[in-house]
């Protein structure tokens, strides 16, 4: 069945939101979620999320430089929802009650509370239809403690991301994991 263009958007599975940090010109701590981003370059480390350009966040970003992307878990899912429903002038931190911790190496905050803290410096951007699609460079990344295998190597499956899919209506993206194999060799797949 044909659906009309302007719902493309649901007929795409959803991928993980995240928490957007900035900090404005006044000091001021700025937190927006968003959930139309994604790794484009290993080498150098570049990290692309779709942004409105009406909104605070891409101002803030487009004078500082930076911002830092936080990737909350389910028990965040309030936080995450509520970080779109705040006024501007507020002190975003202190009304989500999250922890602010100094970046490592930019001005834009890490969000204590959640899973992985990405700081990246603004690199470039693409104008697309309503939205700019801005690229950071990762320039520091901190995982939470119990997600680091010993060899320094995330374990990505033990991540747990949320995923908007409408309104106030959010969903995990656990499952069961699969090893695949390639296809006609001799070789099963199955579930791990």
């Amino acid at each position: 069945m044909q659906i009309d263009l302007s719902r493309t958007l649901y007929a795409t599975p959803p991928t993980s939101v995240i928490l957007i940090s900035t900090v404005d010109k006044n000091d001021r701590n700025n937190i927006a979620p968003f959930a139309w981003w994604n790794v484009v370059s290993k080498e150098p480390p570049l990290i692309a999320v779709s942004i409105r350009p009406s909104t605070n966040t891409y101002r803030i970003i487009k004078n500082s430089g930076e911002f830092t992307i936080g990737i909350p878990d389910p028990e965040l899912v309030d936080i995450v929802y509520g970080s779109a429903q705040l006024d501007r002038e507020a002190d975003e931190f202190k009304k989500l009650d999250l922890t602010v911790l100094p970046a490592v190496k930019i001005t834009s905050p890490r969000i204590k509370e959640c899973q992985v803290n990405i700081e990246c410096r603004y690199k470039n951007e693409i104008e697309c239809g309503d939205h700019m699609l801005v690229i950071g460079e990762v320039v520091a990344v901190e995982v939470r403690d119990d997600l680091i295998y010993p060899e320094d190597a995330v374990m990505r499956h033990n991540l747990k991301p949320i995923a908007h899919l409408t309104k106030n209506i959010f969903t995990t993206m656990e499952g069961t994991v699969l090893k695949a194999t390639v296809p006609g060799s001799n070789t099963k797949s199955g579930k791990d």
